[in-house]
Order: structure tokens, then sequence, then C-alpha cells
């Protein structure tokens, strides 16, 4: 076999091994999940330190000045399954499932050199940064004796439903200047476009099979308890960051250095959120008396929502080297995020008479609508190999971690307030690919492999083991939650990429 192909395949092989669908929750909590564009994004984004190509204005800015010439590049996940599954999630042996397949632009740049100022290069980019949607419900409908006042069995029926679609799509324009043959320096600014869109409904009902009880001193026909408890939220978040960066080249080795700030709030709207909950006819099962039957219910929109999506400050180094061979080079890049404190995502004033039913000890309105949100430090790194398998034909293949930043966070006094999100896992992500040159211009094509596993993570509800008033966490028609959801992630992406050199010749850096 020729010694070029067969490197290739085996690439290929290695990665297509793990493609096994197993139990996965994705997730929005994480800020490596993506990388930009193909040829960055097969070298799994370790290109702070160089190499970064179109997608230095989001790497490092500096490197916006390694272009040798202007180019217009249009890159995609060609295609992109996950395959959902949360095992027990509900209960012991109530799981969520869900599949989903995207196809989707993902990064599109302009990059100029002028020939009046040859130390500058710019860069107009846009790119998604994430675009997640999970879809998941599951029923109960069973034969249980949950109610402590009727006799024998009520049908028992359960619904969960869940969607959350996060989308952020980031648009900038950046530069970079030659200070030096060795010394770069750059900067870009960005607007980002945070739209989320949540929904989760539980709605628990056990009725009697008979028709009609006697309960106390009187008849009741059709007799049914129910617990209902739902929440809508929707939102567009503008927001405004900068990312500066540093590059030094010293013979084979190039160091590079990007800070990004925290964003700043500009505009939002688009603002919806709603959030409601309902008890009746439940049975105090210490005293054997009727609880309070009660409904909450409350919407606010537009100018009557603020909202703050928050985002760390992060710093990123980086190195690529090129081995004495000009063949091979590695790639290496770590960043840390800052963490942010919980702070109030969505917050409005609730209405005057949003319940009634509960006496004035058991009230629970205070920030009914209030959203939170928070994250803690993060610490990620990635490597990157490419090898010159011809003089256009480049292997390219990397490996970085992804640490979830919601993952076991304390959100102290804002503990038991709503959080659209679910399962948090670590992920970590495997790449590869080919990059050529065809007739001048930039072929890159490849894969993506992600996965992660946790286990023991707590039940989102126990539709299980249900009775009637759950002291514990005090919640009706559920039992209390165990620790028993087992949860992974697996992912497969397959990339193209396109880049159109034209115009505006310049030395190679």
């Amino acid at each position: 076999m020729d010694k070029t192909i067969k490197p290739i395949i085996c690439g290929f092989l290695i990665v297509l091994s793990g493609l096994i669908p197993g139990i996965v929750i994705p997730q929005s909590n994480n800020y490596w999940q993506r990388s930009f564009n193909e040829e960055s994004s097969l070298l799994s984004g370790a290109v702070v330190g160089g190499g970064a190509g179109p997608s230095a204005i989001y790497y490092n800015p500096a490197g916006i000045s390694e272009i040798s010439q202007s180019k217009f590049t249009l890159n995609a996940s060609l295609f992109s399954i996950d395959l959902n599954q949360g095992e027990n999630a509900l209960g012991d042996g109530i799981d969520l499932e869900s599949f989903k397949g995207i196809i989707e632009p993902r990064f599109i740049s302009y990059m100029i050199n002028l020939k009046k100022f040859p130390a500058w290069s710019y860069e107009i980019a846009f790119l998604n940064n994430e675009n997640s949607r999970l879809d998941l419900i599951n029923s109960v409908d069973e034969q249980k004796n949950v109610l402590t006042q009727v006799p024998g069995n009520e049908k028992y029926y359960a619904l969960f439903q869940y969607s959350n679609h996060f989308r952020d799509d980031w648009i900038g324009i950046g530069g970079s200047v030659k200070l030096n043959d060795r010394f770069f320096a750059g900067m870009a600014t960005f607007v980002t476009i945070k739209s989320d869109e949540y929904t989760n409904l539980l709605n628990i009902e056990a009725s009697s099979t008979n028709d009609s009880l006697f309960i106390g001193n009187e008849f009741i026909s059709n007799y049914t308890a129910t617990y209902q408890q739902y929440v809508y939220l929707k939102y567009n978040d503008y927001r405004l960051l900068f990312k500066g960066g540093l590059l030094y080249k010293f013979n084979n080795l190039s160091i590079g250095l990007n800070f990004t700030t925290p964003s700043v709030g500009v505009y939002s709207d688009g603002k919806r959120v709603t959030r409601s909950e309902r008890r009746s006819n439940i049975t105090d099962p210490e005293t054997g008396e009727p609880m309070p039957d009660y409904a909450i219910s409350d919407f606010k929109e537009k100018d009557e929502i603020e909202v703050s999506y928050k985002t760390p400050f992060s710093i990123a180094a980086g190195l690529t080297y090129k081995f004495p061979d000009q063949k091979r080079t590695l790639y290496s890049s770590m960043e840390y995020f800052n963490g942010v404190d919980p702070f109030r995502l969505i917050e409005t004033e609730e209405s005057p008479d949003l319940g009634n039913g509960l006496p004035a000890d058991e009230r629970i309105f205070s920030e009914w609508l209030t959203f939170v949100g928070g994250a803690k430090p993060v610490f990620n790194a990635a490597l990157g190999y490419s090898w010159a398998l011809s003089k256009n034909l480049f292997l390219m293949t990397g490996f970085r971690t992804d640490f979830n930043f919601q993952k076991k966070f304390n959100y102290q006094d804002y503990a038991n307030l709503p959080k659209p999100q679910l399962i948090r896992l670590d992920l970590y992500h495997l790449t590869g690919g080919l990059a050529w040159n065809v007739f001048g211009q930039d072929i890159v094509t490849g894969l993506q492999y992600t996965f992660g596993n946790n286990k023991d993570q707590k039940q989102i509800v126990n539709l299980s083991d249900p009775v009637e008033y759950n002291t514990v966490e005090n919640k009706p028609l559920q039992g209390t939650r165990n620790n028993n959801v087992q949860s992974h992630y697996n992912s497969f992406i397959i990339y193209f990429g396109a880049s159109f050199n034209f115009g505006g010749n310049k030395e190679e850096k």
C-alpha cells in the first residue's frame, strides 16, 4: 500500500471506530464545544500560537497577519448527528431519548491585504459559536396505588416535556499589524447574539378508577389529584466583547497569547417568560387532612423583562512548532476561563395577583419569574498535529478537552430558582481530516467525534415510585429523586470548508 494512503486510512478508521451511539445528553454549558474554521477544527482549535488561518480573528487576532493574500472563506458542518438518551432520568427504568441531525453554515470570513498598507491585515467574519437543540418527551401511564384516601389502584399518568434551542452567533471585525519581522499584535471586536427558547412541562394526574367515592362526608365523582408545573422562556441578547492578541515567531517556533474580555450588554428583544404551578386534591400524609389547592401563574414580555447574559474573562496561550523536516507541525493551546458569580439572567417584577389558594406562610411568589446563571472557573487544553503528505496534501488531527462550566456549580442563594439546563457533562473532542490545495484554492474536509461520561447524577423527577406527597422534597405525586442517572454523550460531525484566494499577494510570514 502507498505510504501516503496508509496513514490516511488508519486515521479515519480510528475515528470511525468510536462512532458507537450510547446514552447522550447534549450540552450548552461548554466553552470549547465548537471550533473555527474547518482547518482549525481538524487541529481541535490548538492554534493560538499560529496556524489558525481564517479563524485567527477568534483564536488570536494577531494571527490575521499570517495570511499571504486576501481570501474569502466558507466553512460548514456538512452534517452532524446527536443520539440522545438519559438512563433513569425520570425514575428507575424511565429514560429520555431523542435523535437530531443538523446541516448548516458555521463560518464565513473575508481576509483583506491592502497593498497600500503592507504591514496591516484585516478580517471580517461571521461564526456560529453554538447551535444546540434538544427536544425530549416521555410519559408514564400505569395503575398504581398513590392516593391514601382512595382504595385500590388509580390511573397514574405523567407527562414530561423539555425543549431547549440555544444559539450563539458572532459577527466581528479585526486587524493585525506586523511590528517587526517576528512580532505581531492584533485586536478584534465582536457583536454576539445569544438566543434561547426554553420549555419545560411536568403534568401528573392520579385518577380514581371508581365512578364515585365517599371521602370525608360527601360523595365525589371522577376524583383526580393533579400537579402541574410549566416554564417557558424566550429572548435574544445582543452583547459586545473584545479580543486582543500577540504572536511572536522565532525560527520554527511561534508563541501566541490571546485575551477575551467579558461581554457587555447592548440590547435585548424577543423577550417572553411565563411560569405556572398547580396542585389539587392532595392529602397531607402526616395528618390525613386535605392540603390547600393552589394555582400560581404569571407572564411577562418585552420591556417588562431585563436580560443579562454574563460571560467570563479568559486568557489563552499557544505554541506552534514546525519540525526541521518542514513536513510536520505540532500545535498546542490552553485557555483559562474565569468564574462568574451566580447572577439573575432573567429578571422582572411579579404580578401582584399571580397566585391563589396557598396560606400566607406557604406562598413562594418572590422572584417567581427570575432565572439564574453562573459559571465556575474552567481550564481547557488542546493538541493538534499536521503532516504534509505531499506538496498540496495535509493530514490533520487533534484532541481537546471541554469541561462543563456549570457542573457542580454552587448557585448559593439562587439554588432554588429556575435554570434552563439539564444534565451537565465534561466533553472530549477527537478530530481528523485532510486539507489540500486545488488550483490555488484551499479545500478542507474531515470528521469530529465527541464523547463524555457521567454517572450517579440526580434524577430530574422520580415517576417510578410516586407517593401522594413527598415530604422530603415537598412535591406531590412523585417520589424522592435518586442519584442513579447514567449519562454519556456521543456526537459525530462531518466537516467541509473552502477558502478562495485572490489578489493582494504578499510575502509569506
